[in-house]
């Protein structure tokens, strides 16, 4: 059938093309090699993909809106990049299988947050996981006395604040909670922790 003249079918090729884009480049978690999907079906890639033209393109729009703060995010977390990337990938996996019933619930964007952070804690060392090794230098000492003593969602906020650098209403957006709940979070961290432990969070240095 020819769909030159279906605007509806012309807006699904759209759709498959940019989150073919967004997925370029990104790590099998499987195999843990890099590799261009976009030559294979986003129905092969993500298993029940939605299938209508307003979901296929809303999905790709949430991957290029939150993939790199997401990437950002998890190397953060785990340090190696290959890790990072395998975390990234099983989490938009993942929500693109439950894209129609994420858009269902009140805050999709909390529910994707969440299984990035389990994909998160299952590579991470001592969880036992594939990066459960930590790659070649382990989790940032920093970054780990974070999670050692807060809970997950304030530690989450600390980091994206002071490691990353994003302002409130970012870090509100990407985690799908209320901006008003950021503040306060923030101003929990800042009484629980020390200056100079914040300042050690601000400062990365580069591995090698």
């Amino acid at each position: 059938m020819d769909t030159s003249q279906n605007p509806g079918c012309e807006a699904i090729k759209s759709g498959e093309l940019m989150l073919d884009q967004f997925r370029r480049g990104w790590i099998d978690p499987s195999s843990g090699q890099s590799h261009d999907i976009s030559a294979l079906s986003i129905s092969a890639a993500i298993p029940g993909r939605p299938a209508d033209q307003h979901s296929l393109l809303g999905l790709a729009a949430f991957v290029q809106l939150h993939r790199p703060d997401y990437l950002r995010y998890a190397q953060a977390r785990l340090v190696d990049e290959t890790a990072s990337r395998a975390a990234v990938e099983a989490t938009i996996t993942a929500v693109g299988g439950r894209w129609s019933d994420l858009l269902r619930n009140a805050r999709p964007t909390a529910d994707a947050w969440r299984q990035l952070r389990a994909q998160i804690q299952a590579a991470s060392p001592g969880a036992g996981g594939a990066g459960g090794a930590g790659g070649a230098g382990g989790q940032d000492p920093a970054v780990a006395r974070l999670y050692d003593t807060l809970p997950q969602d304030h530690a989450d906020i600390a980091l994206l604040r002071w490691r990353l650098f994003m302002t409130a209403a970012a870090i509100a957006d990407l985690m799908g909670i209320e901006p008003p709940a950021v503040a306060a979070s923030l101003l929990t961290v800042q009484r629980q922790l020390s200056p100079t432990t914040l300042q050690q969070l601000r400062q990365h240095t580069s591995r090698p």
